[in-house]
């Protein structure tokens, strides 16, 4: 894997995750919901894929958000309920070390009990084949 590479997957994938969960939670916390990327002002890196602030291509992962909310891209988060529901995904485009081509690093959200308070469940899907070990701190962002 070359400099770059490390780069963005450690940067892009700790970091983007990071600022995700800082503002989806501003969001809610201002708004009583949860938003999708648009409406929480989060952008992803690389390029815009057809002009979607939904969805952004880097050489190395395509990102998309996955939540797409009940009411003009937001849910309000009592309505989302206890079962977490996918919100944010990178999917790799390239093998990354041992971890195979299509493996996708996920972030979902779910209500967590009364109020407008998110929690986050990050996992990592890698065909059978570990990949954590790329973005060690990755599932650190899962909390209640």
């Amino acid at each position: 894997m070359g400099a770059f590479r490390d780069i963005e997957l450690i940067f892009s994938l700790s970091q983007m995750t990071s600022t995700y969960v800082k503002l989806q939670d501003a969001f809610a916390s201002e708004s009583g919901a949860v938003g999708n990327w648009a409406n929480i002002g989060y952008i992803a890196p690389g390029a815009k894929n057809g002009g979607s602030a939904e969805s952004y291509s880097t050489t190395v992962f395509d990102y998309d958000n996955k939540f797409t909310g009940a009411n003009q891209g937001t849910t309000m988060v009592n309505a989302l309920g206890s079962s977490f529901v996918d919100a944010w995904e990178a999917k790799a485009k390239t093998a990354l070390n041992d971890c195979p081509i299509n493996s996708v690093w996920h972030v979902k959200i779910a209500a967590a009990g009364t109020g407008a308070t998110v929690k986050y469940q990050a996992s990592i899907d890698g065909t059978g084949v570990e990949c954590s070990s790329l973005t060690a701190n990755f599932k650190n962002i899962s909390h209640e």
